[in-house]
């Protein structure tokens, strides 16, 4: 359930963040600091970036990040981040301004986050009311009602 996997106290809106490395961090802390899964988990983030680049940003506006579920995963759940000013992961990349990090325990948990995701990008009105939301709430709304 979409419910079980996004809490609206892991919904936040930020004006901005430093660079990619700060945005990676912004964006795993809430899941982190519940306990969903441990600092390994952001460092194989890092790691992957490093070897593979900023693999996690999907398009315009959107970074899904995400790491191996060996990586220090306890359990699934997901954080959703919109900043106001974007981000970019490589110099010649995309403008980012959602950062939904995915904590997946397994292969199967955390589908109905991907659904919603897929669901929000495929219709541009949605990203804009995701982009201009002004509350939590409204952020977590937004996904719990792409769900299916």
């Amino acid at each position: 359930m979409i419910k079980d996997l996004l809490k609206v106290k892991n919904c936040f809106i930020k004006e901005s963040v430093k660079n990619w490395e700060d945005a990676i961090c912004v964006a795993c802390a809430p899941v982190i600091e519940q306990g969903y899964c441990t600092k390994e988990y952001e460092d194989a983030v890092f790691e992957n970036t490093e070897k593979f680049g900023p693999y996690y940003v999907l398009c315009e506006n959107l970074a899904l990040i995400h790491a191996s579920n060996q990586s220090g995963v306890n359990e699934t759940q997901m954080a959703v981040t919109v900043l106001k000013e974007p981000v970019r992961f490589k110099p010649d990349g995309y403008d980012v301004r959602i950062l939904v990090t995915l904590v997946a325990k397994d292969n199967h948990s955390h589908m109905e986050g991907i659904q919603a995701v897929s669901n929000i990008f495929a219709d541009e009105s949605k990203v804009n009311s995701l982009l201009n939301a002004s509350t939590p709430q409204e952020i977590y709304n937004i996904f719990v009602e792409n769900v299916g």
